[in-house]
């Protein structure tokens, strides 16, 4: 008796699912990842035990480095050019929660000063100034 040997199939792996699964995977991350925007300078925020959470509508950033250099919404700044900037965005910055300035914590007391004098003589009533939160009770 002689038996037919049938020709042998190569298996195959079907992963159309898998890829679905893998685009499903990468969209969900995309999608709850929250991005968050830093400046360019370097800032040593100060730390505080009693701080506040902001929360804004919409984030005007005013960041001033130890060696006094400034960026406003992520782009360098000088006095007169920020004066002017803060001047024309004035209302908007008050109507949506105020503007936000991160101060290096070696930064000198008067120099801070000076800039929080040329953010209210641009007409902001609104701002806050950002620390870290510091650890224990």
């Amino acid at each position: 008796m002689q038996l037919l040997q049938r020709p042998r199939r190569r298996p195959s792996i079907n992963i159309t699912s898998l890829i679905d699964v893998l685009f499903l995977l990468l969209t969900f991350f995309l999608v709850t990842t929250t991005f968050i925007e830093q400046s360019a300078l370097k800032v040593e925020l100060p730390s505080m035990k009693h701080s506040d959470r902001v929360q804004q509508e919409k984030l005007f950033v005013l960041n001033v480095a130890s060696d006094g250099e400034m960026s406003y919404n992520g782009e360098g700044a000088t006095r007169e050019v920020l004066r002017v900037r803060l001047r024309e965005a004035a209302e908007e910055i008050n109507a949506s929660g105020g503007l936000v300035l991160r101060a290096d914590r070696v930064l000198p007391y008067g120099e801070v000063m000076g800039i929080l004098d040329l953010i209210k003589g641009a007409g902001i009533q609104r701002f806050v100034i950002a620390t870290v939160e510091k650890g224990g009770s």
